[in-house]
């Protein structure tokens, strides 16, 4: 069999600080090609060149054994590849069915839209993939994990040569996962080339046939994904080995410092009830829906709950905004890093302090020299990468976007964070940065609610766990006593 691509000794230069070179790939119809490789490495870069959206300075591109030359991204497309991003690029103001088809939209002869046609062809194919979701809403109204799957389902409205997946399960907890690998099966089943990307070393082996890593802008390694040894795979990806994963520490706990009463909004939370201690890193878990991100936005002032209390110190308090939360101690890290937290006209500096420039403070001004060092500090501590004070974080790699705006909240040295999938596309060497900074806020006597969909970080960070299912906490576990087992089937019950 011949490949369906191939990529010819690529090279191409992204500023003084990122380049890929002499970057030489294949993928076979009905393979699935991962790429796995820490933050800023150039995983991407290889999915935005094969995909049209940046031109390689040297090398060859083919399709089919054909030279190609791709213009942008629409040439791309043209000759069968399908890109899908790291964040979700839906039209916030039009439906999910519409969205699902906007560049096949049927229309009769007189030109007018058939509505009912695009809707029923929505439906099957969504209860096709197994995807729950109504293809009449409006896209500005699902959560961040339901986009990603409405990304995926987009692989599936027509048959492409290519489909190329930048962490398309970052966001995802386990059974939503099931879905995206289900859909990745079915192109393959269809004889499509795909290139998967991704950071989660245990679904390697669940969906790839052979692998590639990249360090530093070149490809090391490429392996059947039979066999792999899981620390000399990271050793690949980072140069060393990963003894600890995650932190060992023993908290103790004090009073509770945050209370929930009864929390309502909508029909997404149905009366959400729980404290939190000083010290104490709380995980919250759940499925695509469960309210995670809601009970989130609630707690911070960012939307206002229909009923319930929530209490700070004891004292009852009603956040209307989130400065008001900022002011009272708390911080948020959000789950969509690209619309609520990158200010992306700003530099790193910027970016890093905007939650704290009261301590920079100085009769004359802001203090440059002060705040410079807080970024060169947690450009290390974070592994920034390139990590200059005037970079613009727009042109970093998705996952080094997401340390920016861990850091930033770390900076702020908040009495409670609430952070919402905090780790979403970094790497696994990098994750540790932000366990052990976690870790470090716990030890001094700040509090966490960790928010995420991986079930096997919440066990390994967390005091103790809770898990939502449709709006309630349906289990509240000390970590002694919780595993994966018992988490997934407190989230799945009806």
């Amino acid at each position: 069999m011949k490949p369906i691509l191939e990529l010819i000794k690529i090279t191409k230069n992204f500023g003084d600080d990122f380049f890929l070179e002499d970057v030489s790939l294949d993928l076979y119809p009905g393979e699935v090609h991962v790429i796995i490789g820490e933050n800023g490495s150039g995983k991407s870069a290889i999915l935005k060149i094969v995909s049209g959206l940046v031109p390689p300075a040297q090398g060859e591109i083919r399709v089919d054994g054909e030279l190609v030359h791709f213009s942008d991204i629409g040439a791309a497309k043209k000759a069968g590849i399908l890109y899908r991003p790291q964040e979700p690029q839906l039209f916030d103001n039009l439906s999910v069915a519409e969205n699902l088809y906007f560049d096949e939209l049927p229309h009769s002869i007189i030109g007018s839209l058939q509505v009912y046609q695009l809707r029923y062809d929505a439906k099957n194919l969504l209860h096709n993939l197994g995807i729950a979701i109504d293809p009449q809403k409006v896209v500005r109204t699902l959560g961040y994990a339901e986009r990603q799957l409405l990304e995926a389902a987009k692989a599936c409205v027509k048959k492409w040569k290519i489909v190329a997946f930048d962490e398309p399960t970052a966001a995802l907890a386990e059974p939503e996962r099931a879905i995206l690998f289900a859909i990745v099966q079915r192109l393959k089943a269809q004889g499509v080339g795909v290139l998967y990307v991704s950071h989660r070393l245990d679904e390697i082996q669940k969906v790839g046939d052979r692998l590639s890593v990249v360090r530093q802008g070149r490809i090391i390694d490429t392996r059947s994904v039979k066999n792999l040894d899981r620390e000399v795979l990271v050793k690949m990806m980072t140069g060393r080995l990963l003894t600890e994963r995650y932190p060992r520490f023993a908290n103790r706990q004090g009073k509770p410092v945050l209370e929930a009463r009864d929390i309502r909004s909508g029909d997404i939370l149905r009366g959400v009830s729980f404290s939190l201690r000083r010290g104490e890193i709380l995980g919250i878990t759940g499925l695509m829906g469960s309210g995670r991100t809601r009970l989130a936005q609630c707690l911070f002032g960012a939307v206002e709950p229909n009923g319930g209390k929530i209490y700070l110190n004891g004292k009852a308090v009603n956040f209307r905004n989130p400065q008001e939360a900022l002011t009272q101690g708390l911080a948020l890290i959000p789950e969509d890093r690209m619309e609520n937290s990158i200010l992306h006209r700003q530099d790193l500096v910027l970016n890093l302090t905007v939650a704290s420039l009261n301590r920079y403070n100085k009769i004359t001004g802001l203090d440059p020299k002060k705040m410079f060092k807080l970024v060169r500090n947690y450009s290390s501590r974070m592994g920034l990468r390139p990590g200059h004070p005037n970079d613009y974080p727009d042109s970093y790699s998705g996952g080094n976007q997401q340390k920016v705006s861990v850091a930033r909240w770390l900076a702020k040295r908040a009495q409670i964070y609430i952070m919402d999938e905090p780790t979403r596309g970094i790497d696994v060497a990098s994750k540790i940065d932000v366990y052990n900074a976690i870790a470090d806020i716990a030890a001094k006597g700040g509090s966490v609610i960790f928010i995420s969909s991986d079930i096997e970080e919440i066990l390994g960070m967390c005091d103790r766990i809770l898990v939502l299912t449709g709006g309630k906490i349906v289990c509240d576990l000390p970590r002694l006593k919780a595993s994966q087992e018992i988490i997934l089937e407190y989230a799945t019950a009806d």
